[in-house]
C-alpha cells in the first residue's frame, strides 16, 4: 500500500511540473499556432517563383516547420488532458485518504507537503496505536492486560482504518504516459 501512496504524491509532483511546462510552453508558442495556419494557407496560395521573391527557397521545408509549432501545440493539449485526468485520480485520492485521517489516521506528510520515508511512518503509526492503546487503559483503569474486546474497544477506529487504507484504490495508480509526453 505505501507503494501506491507513494505514486499519489509522484503524482502530484509530475503534475505540478506538467503544469509548469505547459505555462511555459505556452508562454513560448504565444498567437503562433493561429499565424502558422494563416501562413500555411499564404504559402499554399503562391507559386514557386513568388516563394522565391519572398526568400523562400522551398515550400516543403517552410511548411514542415510551421507544422512542428502545431505539433507542439497539439502535445502541450494532450499533456493538460491527461493532467487533468490525474488530477481528478487524486483528488479522489486524497478525500478518501482525508477522510481516513480526520477518523484518526496520522498524516504521512512532513514539511513543505513532503512524504515522510515509509520506516518513519511505520513508526509514527505504532507510536500512535501505542498512545491510544495506553490513554484508553488508564482512562478506564484497567489494572490487568486488556482482552480482546477491551483492546478492541481501545483502538476505537484503527481496525476501521486499516480495512479502509486497504480499499483505498481501485486500480494501481500509472502516470507512466505523462512522464513520456512530457520528456517529448
Amino acid at each position: 500500500m505505501w507503494a501506491s501512496i507513494e505514486v499519489i504524491y509522484e503524482q502530484i509532483d509530475l503534475v505540478k511540473a506538467a503544469h509548469g511546462k505547459i505555462q511555459q510552453t505556452r508562454a513560448q508558442l504565444g498567437q503562433m499556432p493561429e499565424q502558422a495556419n494563416k501562413f500555411i494557407h499564404f504559402l499554399n496560395t503562391k507559386n514557386k517563383e513568388q516563394l522565391e521573391a519572398l526568400g523562400i527557397p522551398d515550400m516543403t521545408d517552410t511548411i514542415l516547420e510551421i507544422k512542428r509549432v502545431l505539433t507542439k501545440r497539439t502535445l502541450m493539449q494532450n499533456i493538460e488532458r491527461r493532467c487533468q485526468d490525474m488530477q481528478v485520480e487524486i483528488n479522489s485520492f486524497m478525500g478518501k485518504f482525508t477522510v481516513l485521517q480526520n477518523k484518526g489516521l496520522p498524516s504521512p506528510l512532513v514539511i513543505n507537503d513532503r512524504l515522510m520515508k515509509h520506516i518513519d511512518y511505520v513508526d509514527k503509526l505504532n507510536k500512535y496505536v501505542g498512545d491510544q492503546a495506553s490513554s484508553s487503559t488508564s482512562a478506564s483503569r484497567i489494572k490487568t492486560l486488556p482482552t480482546g474486546r477491551v483492546l478492541y474497544a481501545s483502538m476505537g477506529n484503527l481496525f476501521y482504518i486499516e480495512h479502509e487504507v486497504k480499499h483505498l484504490f481501485q486500480f494501481q495508480p500509472n502516470f507512466s504516459d505523462i512522464q513520456k509526453l512530457m520528456r517529448l
